[in-house]
This record gives structure tokens, C-alpha cells and sequence, in this order.
């Protein structure tokens, strides 16, 4: 494959369980071709992994392969940015050089060209109080550091069956799209940013500003089918992976065009 160019790469919601596994190589694949190309920005937008707590030893060592890559993406010039996802926990603890953290799950950019992003996994965007509770809870110095001292493969065992059983409740969940994309024009809104990204969801939402503003809401989608957000001479494309040759293909509605 050819190296990319772009002002930003985007990637969310790969659910990653191993660098060995296929999505694991194809992710890999991709990285290197980040660092041989030419991008301003590199992002994660969370749940990369299924399940990940940094500052367990055992983590450390099963995603490493996934910390060397971002950094021969970071010493390539790029910047790299990596938001924790709802599936991950305590991030920041992996200490990739050259990879900015972002433990709340929220960070706002602005690429050379001027255009203006904030950025989210999008869990917080809209949700129930409950799961915000809950989300705190689980999320706690407490209960992290608890989590720290059970045996590595118990705990990803745990957690990604846990995962798995809740991922298959959604298809009998109805997904209110209106109420995701009220909240996400609310989110975006409450700043001077041209453009919101997000994902969590797992549904590739690419819309117009509802105040009529010049930007947009765009989501990245999850790896079901392997894909990255490409911003690129002022507009979005999404790149499909695994596909003849890869290519960029633009989004529905393309803005900036």
C-alpha cells in the first residue's frame, strides 16, 4: 500500500485484542504507513483495545507492539494524539513517547491550515447519568489500582467476555439517531470549533452544522469493517482498508468541497 498524506488520519473503536490477530496487523500496516507519509495529525478517538488497563504490566507488555508504532509515527513528525476510550483505562500510564494522552476522552486541535476540531470519544456526549455514575466508578484511582493487582489474563478474560455479551444485546437496541446527533450539535456548539469528530457508536454519521455554520459532525465508524477518517485538502473521505487498493472515498454529505 502507498503512504498516506493527509491533515489528519482518525481512527476509534477498533477493539483491538492483540497486535497479532488480523485487525492487529492491519492496524500496524496502517501505522507504517503514517510514518512514511506525510500527516499533521494522528488520532485516536478510544477503544482501540477491547479492553486495556496501562498500568498493568501485563497490558504493557500485550500492546507494545501498538506503543512502538505510534512512536515511529511520532518521530516522523506527526503529531500523535490518543483519547481514552470507555473500554480503557488509565492510558496515559503507557508513557508512548511522542503520544499525548487525553484521559478524559475529549481534546481540541487546529491544523496548519487553520481549520478548527474538537475531538471525543463520545460515550460522555449522550448518555445516561447512570452510566456517568457508573463510568467514574470504574474509572477510579480505587478501583484501577485494585484491578492492577489481578492476574493479567483473568482480567482481559473478564472483561472481554463481558464485552462481547453486551455487544450482542445491541442488535435488539434501537440507536436514536436524532437524540445522538442533538447532543453531539450541543457538544460542538458550546465551542468556536468548525468541526466535531466522535465515535463510540459505531455508526459513520457525516452531517452538516445545524446552526448553518460553516463545518460539521462527522463519527468514525468501528472496525467491523477496518476504516479511518481522512481530512485532506479541506474535506473528509473515509478510507476503507482491505479493499483492491484502498482508496479514499469520499463521505456522505462531503463538506469543505
Amino acid at each position: 500500500m502507498s503512504d498516506l498524506n493527509a491533515s489528519l488520519v482518525i481512527a476509534s473503536d477498533i477493539h483491538l485484542h492483540s497486535p497479532d490477530d488480523s485487525r492487529g496487523k492491519l492496524l500496524l500496516e496502517t501505522l507504517d504507513r503514517v510514518a512514511k507519509g506525510d500527516v499533521e495529525y494522528f488520532v485516536f478517538l478510544g477503544d482501540i483495545f477491547d479492553f486495556c488497563l496501562g498500568s498493568h504490566p501485563y497490558f504493557q507488555k500485550r500492546f507494545q507492539a501498538v506503543g512502538d508504532a505510534l512512536e515511529r509515527v511520532a518521530q516522523s513528525g506527526t503529531k500523535v494524539i490518543y483519547l481514552e476510550g470507555n473500554h480503557e483505562f488509565r492510558i496515559s500510564d503507557f508513557k508512548w513517547q511522542g503520544v499525548e494522552f487525553f484521559p478524559s476522552g475529549e481534546a481540541e486541535i487546529q491544523i496548519r491550515s487553520g481549520e478548527t476540531f474538537k475531538l471525543a470519544h463520545g460515550d460522555l456526549i449522550y448518555s445516561h447519568e447512570r452510566y456517568k455514575k457508573f463510568r467514574r466508578f470504574v474509572k477510579s484511582r480505587f478501583v484501577t489500582g485494585v484491578a492492577r493487582w489481578v492476574p493479567g489474563p483473568l482480567m482481559n478474560w473478564l472483561a472481554t467476555s463481558g464485552a462481547h455479551i453486551s455487544r450482542g444485546a445491541d442488535e435488539y437496541r434501537t440507536i436514536n439517531h436524532d437524540a445522538i446527533l442533538g447532543a453531539v450539535y450541543n457538544w460542538l456548539e458550546k465551542s468556536h470549533h468548525k468541526y466535531g469528530l466522535f465515535g463510540h457508536f459505531h455508526v459513520p454519521y457525516a452531517e452538516k452544522r445545524r446552526d448553518g455554520k460553516d463545518g460539521g459532525v462527522f463519527s468514525v465508524d468501528c472496525w467491523d469493517v477496518p476504516n479511518f477518517l481522512v481530512f485532506k485538502d479541506g474535506e473528509f473521505k473515509r478510507l476503507v482498508l482491505g479493499e483492491s487498493k484502498s482508496a479514499l472515498k469520499p463521505t456522505v454529505p462531503v463538506l469543505g468541497s
